[in-house]
C-alpha cells in the first residue's frame, strides 16, 4: 500500500466541519408518531425468525413521512438490529440479502426503501423529507442519514428487539449516509460502510476513484451547494474521510472495499482507515477488501458482523 499523503490533524470541530462543507445542517425534529403492524409471518428463513412488515409514520414539523418497512426478527429474545437503506424494494433484498445468516449469527434486519425518504433526483417532482422541514441546506445523504435514525427509532418500538448494541450498515451512496449516521447518531454502536467511496470512506486526498468534479457534477443534490467549489482543489478541503471516521470513536467503525471497485477507491478507503486508528481504542475500527466489485455480498455483511 502506498504511503499516507499529507492529510488535515484530528481535531476539534470535525463534526461541524463537515455540517459546513459536505453534509449540510441535519435539521432537529421529526418524531415517530405511529408504528402500525401490517402483516407477520412466523418461523420464515427455517424457523429461526419472523417477518414483519410495518407502516410508520413520522411527524415533521411541515408534514408526514410514511415508511414501509421489512423487519427480520430472531426467535430468540433481545437481539441487537441492523438498520439499513435499501434501493430496489424491501421485497427484493428478500433476493439480495443473506437474511438466513443474518439471524443465525443473532441479528435482527429492519429496512426501507431509500427514496420513500428523499428521492435521489437534484429536481425531483415531490418532494422528500427535505420539503417537510423549514428552509435547511441539507443534503440528500443527510436527508438518508436521518432516516436511518428514524428506522432505529421505529425498531425501538418492537418487543425482542435489544437498543444496545444497534449496528448501521449501507452500501454505495448510502454508505455515505451511514458513516454520517454513524457520527450524529451515538446510539449506533457499529458503523458499516460498504464500497462507499468518495464522500464516504475514501480519501479526497488520495489521487484514484471518483473526485469531487465528478460527483457534484452527477449528483448536487447530495450535498451542500458550495460543495462543488472544491471541484479539483481537493487539497484546499479543511477536511479529509479519515476525520469522518475518527469522528464516531469511540464507538466502533468496520470499512468494507473491494480490490475491483476502482471508482470507490479501495486504496483510499484502506489509508483512511489507518489514518482513524490513532482515534480509535484496540479494536475500535476494522477493514476488508475482498475479490470482485461494488456490490454488498454476503461475505461483507458476515464480515463485518463478526468484527
Amino acid at each position: 500500500m502506498p504511503d499516507l499523503p499529507p492529510l488535515p490533524p484530528l481535531g476539534p470541530d470535525l463534526v461541524g466541519e463537515f455540517t459546513r462543507t459536505i453534509y449540510g445542517c441535519t435539521p432537529p425534529g421529526g418524531e415517530l408518531a405511529d408504528v402500525v403492524l401490517q402483516s407477520r409471518e412466523d418461523g420464515v428463513l427455517d424457523g429461526t425468525a419472523d417477518r414483519l412488515r410495518h407502516r410508520a409514520t413520522v411527524r415533521c414539523p411541515l408534514g408526514d413521512l410514511e415508511l414501509d418497512t421489512l423487519l427480520h426478527l430472531p426467535t430468540r429474545e433481545d437481539a441487537p438490529v441492523v438498520v439499513i437503506l435499501n434501493f430496489d424494494g424491501n421485497d427484493q433484498t428478500l433476493t439480495d440479502w443473506p437474511y438466513q445468516k443474518i439471524v443465525e449469527a443473532g441479528y435482527a434486519v429492519l429496512t426501507a426503501q431509500y427514496r420513500q425518504i428523499e428521492p435521489d433526483d437534484p429536481n425531483p417532482p415531490t418532494p422528500g423529507v427535505r420539503g417537510l422541514f423549514p428552509a435547511e441546506s441539507w443534503g440528500a445523504v443527510a436527508a438518508w442519514a436521518w432516516g436511518l435514525s428514524r428506522l432505529l427509532d421505529i425498531a425501538g418500538t418492537v418487543d425482542g428487539i435489544d437498543p444496545a448494541g444497534a449496528v448501521v450498515i449501507g452500501h454505495s451512496r448510502l454508505g455515505k449516509a451511514a458513516l454520517w449516521a454513524g457520527v450524529q447518531d451515538e446510539r449506533f454502536a457499529l458503523t458499516v460502510s460498504n464500497d462507499s467511496g468518495c464522500c464516504g470512506a475514501a480519501l479526497f486526498r488520495h489521487p484514484g476513484g471518483e473526485d469531487i468534479e465528478a460527483i457534484t457534477r452527477k449528483f448536487p443534490h447530495w450535498f451542500v451547494p458550495s460543495f462543488a467549489q472544491y471541484a479539483g482543489k481537493e487539497d484546499e478541503l479543511p477536511v479529509d474521510q479519515h476525520q469522518l471516521l475518527a469522528s464516531i470513536a469511540p464507538r466502533r467503525v468496520y470499512v468494507c472495499s473491494a480490490e475491483d471497485d476502482a471508482w470507490a477507491d479501495p486504496v483510499g478507503e484502506y489509508l483512511a482507515v489507518e489514518a482513524a486508528r490513532p482515534a480509535f481504542g484496540p479494536g475500535g475500527i476494522g477493514y476488508h477488501v475482498r475479490p470482485g466489485g461494488h456490490a454488498l455480498l454476503e461475505e461483507d455483511w458476515m464480515k463485518a458482523l463478526a468484527f
